[in-house]
């Protein structure tokens, strides 16, 4: 490709000016960064020097460096008065909170002895294991019956089951108040 003369020099391409201008902005973004990081360096650091010089300079700040000076007396606000009532409150509290459970627990161990003490006398009246079996086995084939069956059938036997279920807490309870006229069990 040949270029165009005027007076004797070559003309200058516009894709030659724009590399060139592509090169000074280039130049000129690298020397921006450096510069920009240079003064952050000797601002941060100049600041840094007047605020120890000034720490240094004050006979407060020194006393308060050396910890020589007491602490100024404070006057409580507000928002320190609430807090303090806050953590009052909340120390309340949980010191409530521990008794209540410390009661649930003598509580529940009470009716730990209860149950124990109840499953014993049971146990010398009916056996249990052998009532927990037979209960479980007629159970299990009660619900195999009642899958394979229709649902009016499985409808009629639950509701027979209820029933049962329903009496027998009923003599359970019958059983209970008359071992308590009896002297059998303990009064509760």
């Amino acid at each position: 490709m040949t270029t165009a003369t005027s007076n004797g020099r070559p003309r200058k391409q516009l894709g030659d000016q724009l590399d060139r201008l592509d090169s000074i902005l280039d130049g000129l973004a690298e020397a921006l960064n450096e510069a920009v990081a240079d003064a952050a360096r000797d601002g941060a650091k100049a600041a840094v020097k007047e605020i120890v010089t000034e720490m240094v300079a004050n006979p407060k700040m020194r006393a308060l460096i050396a910890g020589a000076a007491p602490p100024a007396a404070v006057k409580p606000t507000a928002w320190t008065k609430l807090k303090a009532k806050f953590a009052a409150a909340k120390a309340t509290c949980v010191a409530a909170a521990k008794a209540t459970f410390v009661a649930a627990a003598g509580r529940c161990t009470a009716a730990t002895t209860a149950v124990t003490a109840a499953a014993g006398v049971l146990a010398a009246v009916m056996p249990l294991k052998k009532a927990l079996l037979v209960g479980a086995a007629v159970g299990a084939a009660v619900g195999l019956a009642s899958y394979v069956s229709p649902h009016g059938v499985s409808a009629v036997v639950s509701g027979i089951g209820g029933a049962a279920v329903a009496v027998a807490a009923q003599v359970g309870a019958w059983v209970r108040r008359s071992a308590r006229a009896f002297g059998l069990a303990g009064t509760r």
